[in-house]
């Protein structure tokens, strides 16, 4: 004789085994108040959507919530470990005006949102995109351009308005230290204020750079 005890425990085996894929596939819980259309969002535009956009030059687009989200983690591990954005130039050595790196700030912001569960957020914060490609392209000042290279002396004073990258290092002359732990990059590093180097002024290190100069 078939117990009714033991269908209704098998029964409710089976619904629980049939529910279990929606437990696994939900939703990460959410812990944080930040969100894609209020913070999140607008790091992204103003630091990775120069390259992370249809048609840039990263493989991915970072232009939705819907792009980013499915990269939630790998884009935390990216920022923690400063591989993204590639921004070559170490800190605490001269600030550059197009320095798109991101802030200690912003860094802790993504990390929060997305070990928060990476929630979406009201679509009324959301801005609207106005990316314009132009705007990654710095203009570059017009000047002379000259190599440094280590054991170099300059025969004459010059006031250097951009670096480019042709070797990494360090690169520095007695006092003003030029090229610390860059990594080479066609990107030009425009200098907030210009950096006037005397003549006479010997270059020491194992980095190499290409300069804009003026005299």
């Amino acid at each position: 004789m078939t117990n009714p005890f033991s269908n209704l425990l098998l029964l409710g085996g089976l619904s629980i085994f049939l529910l279990r894929p929606a437990l696994l596939f939900g939703h990460d819980p959410v812990s944080t108040s930040l969100t894609w259309t209020r913070e999140i969002s607008r790091i992204f535009a103003k630091r990775c959507q120069s390259c992370h956009r249809e048609g840039g030059a990263a493989p991915m687009a970072f232009e939705s919530y819907a792009d980013a989200k499915p990269w939630a983690v790998a884009i935390k591990e990216a920022v923690l470990t400063r591989q993204m954005p590639p921004w070559p130039a170490a800190k605490g050595f001269g600030e550059f005006s197009n320095d798109f790196s991101l802030t200690q700030e912003e860094i802790v912001r993504i990390a929060e949102w997305v070990e928060g569960g990476a929630p979406e957020g009201d679509p009324i914060f959301l801005k609207p995109r106005s990316f314009s490609p132009a705007a990654a392209a710095p203009v570059v000042p017009a000047g002379e351009l000259i190599a440094l290279r280590p054991g170099q002396v300059l025969a004459a004073p010059v006031t250097v308005l951009a670096l480019r990258i042709d070797r990494p290092g360090k690169l520095w002359t007695a006092a003003t230290p030029l090229v610390w732990g860059l990594q080479p990059s066609p990107r030009w590093l425009l200098l907030r204020e210009p950096l006037r180097l005397p003549a006479g002024a010997r270059l020491s290190g194992t980095g190499a750079a290409t300069a804009r100069v003026r005299r």
